[in-house]
């Protein structure tokens, strides 16, 4: 497991080293066996990589690795950008089982998080989360996002926004009892959410909205 760990975390963390030792491997590949069509996969693959990899090893060290945690540092703006957004350099302590710290990085490009999902969110500075890595290779780390306070935080910044948009809609039209009802149903799910319990302000606020429907009082 450690050396499929520190094979992956290369792979990830080494994009441009990745590519070219891929390429060169197929490369040796069509030499030897003089057929030059093997340069066409090695290409693919070595392209695939740069993509892949941060996905490869987050799933490898969720299902593989040991629970520890972490912190970011530091996160330093690089000069490159990705679908026009700028990339962070990140400076990260870990923590392994054993209670060790060790210094590792990554970007906002390589960063390995699990669950897979089509945004990168990466906790705050100073802020502790969930990893898993193997050991004896503690510097390749995967981010448990939904295990993480952030992770949750952002979950419940999510569920929120679906009873944002119901009061909006009762407020645009407050005589509308479909409206009125779905702002009703938003609130009762948003406080039988067990992880929603952790924004106790939203859940007070809540609360106060649902008993005044149940009042026919106007919603806030």
């Amino acid at each position: 497991m450690k050396a499929i760990s520190t094979l992956l975390h290369f792979l990830s963390q080494h994009p441009a080293w990745s590519f070219l030792i891929i390429v060169v491997l197929f490369f040796g590949i069509a030499l030897l066996t003089k057929r030059l069509y093997w340069l066409i996969p090695g290409f693919v693959v070595a392209l695939a990589n740069i993509f892949t990899a941060p996905f490869l090893n987050a799933w490898f060290l969720q299902a593989w690795g040991t629970a520890g945690t972490a912190v970011i540092i530091q996160a330093t703006q690089t000069n490159s950008t990705f679908n026009d957004q700028y990339i962070f350099d990140y400076a990260v302590i870990a923590k392994g089982a054993d209670g060790k710290d060790v210094k590792t990085s990554f970007s906002s490009m390589s960063a390995a998080i699990w669950p897979i999902r089509n945004e990168v969110l990466l906790p705050p500075a100073g802020q502790a989360f969930v990893t898993r890595y193997i050991p004896g290779n503690e510097e390749n780390i995967v981010i448990m996002a939904d295990e993480s306070l952030y992770g949750k935080m952002q979950e419940i910044a999510n569920n929120r926004t679906v009873v944002d948009v119901a009061r909006n809609q009762l407020a645009a039209s407050p005589g509308n009892e479909a409206f009125r009802e779905e702002y009703r149903q938003a609130l009762k799910v948003f406080l039988a959410t067990p992880g929603n319990q952790l924004d106790s302000v939203s859940i007070r606020q809540f609360r106060d909205a649902l008993a005044q429907l149940e009042t026919a009082q106007p919603a806030p």
